[in-house]
Parts: C-alpha cells; sequence; structure tokens
C-alpha cells in the first residue's frame, strides 16, 4: 500500500489531504478517496478526486495515471494494488482507496510516520520530508526534465504561478545557468 501511495502521489502531484484523513472513524465516501474514484483504461487510470483545494465548487477533477514503461508506474501499481485487495475481500466501491493494516482508511499520522520509518531505512534524513514531499518532488523532478511550464501548472493544478515555490533548484543548475551567462 505504502509503495502504491507514494507512487500515485508523485505522479498525480497530489497533496496529502487529498490521499489520507485526519481520522479513519470520520471517513466519508463522499468526499474521501474510494475504491470507486478509480477508472481503468487500456493505457491509463482515472483518478477522480470529489475535492481539492483549488476546486473550490467541489465539482471534482480527474487526475491521469498513465502506463508508463518503468518500475515507478502508477498505472500498474495501482491495478495490482486494487487486484491483491480484492483477493484478501477488501475492495468494495464504498471502501477507502487506501487503507492500512487494519483496513481502515489511510490517516495522514500513520502514512507520515511510516514514510519517515522508510526513509530512514533507506538512509535518507527522514526529517527533510513530509506529506508534501511528493508534490514537491513531482515539481522539482518535472522543472528538472524541463517540462513546460504550463504542464506543470496543469499536473499539479496550479492556477497561478505559485508551483515556482515547490520547484528546488540544486547547486550544480544555478552553477550551469551562471556559466551559460558568462558563454553569451
Amino acid at each position: 500500500m505504502l509503495e502504491t501511495v507514494c507512487i500515485v502521489a508523485f505522479h498525480g502531484f497530489l497533496r496529502c489531504g487529498e490521499f489520507t484523513v485526519d481520522n479513519a472513524s470520520n471517513f466519508d465516501s463522499e468526499s474521501n478517496l474510494c475504491v470507486s474514484d478509480v477508472t481503468f483504461y487500456e493505457d491509463f487510470a482515472i483518478l477522480h478526486l470529489k475535492q481539492s483545494k483549488t476546486d473550490p465548487f467541489r465539482k471534482g477533477i480527474d487526475i491521469q495515471l498513465h502506463r508508463l514503461n518503468n518500475i515507478l508506474c502508477p498505472y500498474t501499481t495501482l491495478k495490482n494494488y486494487l487486484q491483491i485487495r480484492s483477493v484478501k475481500g477488501k475492495c468494495e466501491l464504498s471502501d477507502p482507496l487506501f487503507i492500512n493494516e487494519n483496513f481502515s482508511a489511510l490517516e495522514r499520522k500513520y502514512f507520515i510516520t511510516n514514510l519517515k520509518i522508510l526513509l530512514e531505512a533507506c538512509g535518507y534524513q527522514a526529517e527533510l520530508y513530509n506529506g508534501h514531499s511528493f508534490r514537491i518532488g513531482a515539481a522539482t523532478s518535472a522543472g528538472k526534465a524541463n517540462v513546460e511550464d504550463h504542464l506543470i501548472k496543469t499536473l499539479g493544478r496550479w492556477s497561478s504561478d505559485s508551483y515556482c515555490r515547490y520547484i528546488r533548484t540544486d547547486k550544480s543548475s544555478i552553477k550551469n545557468a551562471q556559466q551559460q551567462i558568462c558563454n553569451n
């Protein structure tokens, strides 16, 4: 589940509050992500957010998760996750999309705690990461990959240029920019 959440959150530029709940007992299938909010097509899936920070009228928004030819494929990972859930018998349409080992809705605190445990186990400084890190990481990765600004805004569902605050620029990029300026 954590692998799926991380991959989907990254590729979907998701905010932590869009895939977790504050308290599992307050899960509401009318506003929180459910199994029914995922629709698979041949080469992509649609993740339907019923509500979002940039959707004040609660019309909902569809996020495309495409089949990619790599190990971090959101389509394949999500499909496999739901297949495993259905085998365990915990995959009703109104059930929370992401659940913990007790089959209750994924709580923000549980997610952050386990994310930090995984990061530490992988040798990262866990205190540098939080629930917004996937959104920041996606924007930064898109910037490094030279994804056009309007596409970064679209992918992250930003209506302003505030996405620029999310892009982290490393020292080597700044050095290269300065070098390019000097060469002109």
